[in-house]
């Protein structure tokens, strides 16, 4: 398997971590999907909270003669089922479950990515209120895997 697949696997069991018995105050992890948030929330079986990791623009490479640095971007979305009068406290929860499970410390690997991801960065998060047909608020939360891509030395 390639390592951006790796990674993009290992970035959704991370988000799986998110329920309240392993300390957060959501359970958003319990159903945590990939693909696109607004065909994945059309389906049927779709219920709240739930977190939707999307493809989004990568960050400008950074090339080595061994190699390139690839900042493999993302968008975690998660949404949870709020009304207009209550989606504020239930979206901060989120928000910060999101930040906490992903926030890495910065010179350290992390524990969870694979070999050649060692890092990832966070971009800013966005809280969109419940509206336009939707009873649920969202968080974005951008983030970008580092991702460590050697040449190959026989083409």
């Amino acid at each position: 398997m390639n390592i951006l697949t790796l990674g993009r696997k290992a970035l959704i069991g991370r988000l799986g971590e998110i329920t309240q018995s392993n300390g957060y105050r959501t359970n958003a992890g319990l159903n945590v999907r990939s693909g696109w948030f607004n065909e994945v929330i059309k389906e049927s079986t779709s219920s709240f909270p739930l977190i939707v990791l999307q493809k989004a623009r990568d960050k400008d490479p950074l090339c080595r003669a061994q190699g390139m640095r690839k900042h493999t971007g993302f968008r975690v979305v998660a949404a949870v089922s709020a009304g207009l009068d209550d989606y504020e406290d239930v979206l901060d929860d989120l928000e910060l479950d999101l930040i906490e499970c992903l926030m890495p410390t910065e010179g350290v690997p992390l524990g969870w990515t694979p070999a050649g991801i060692p890092q990832l960065s966070l971009g800013a998060s966005e809280q969109v209120p419940p509206g336009e047909g939707l009873a649920a608020g969202t968080v974005v939360l951008p983030v970008y895997l580092h991702t460590l891509i050697e040449t190959r030395l026989s083409r």
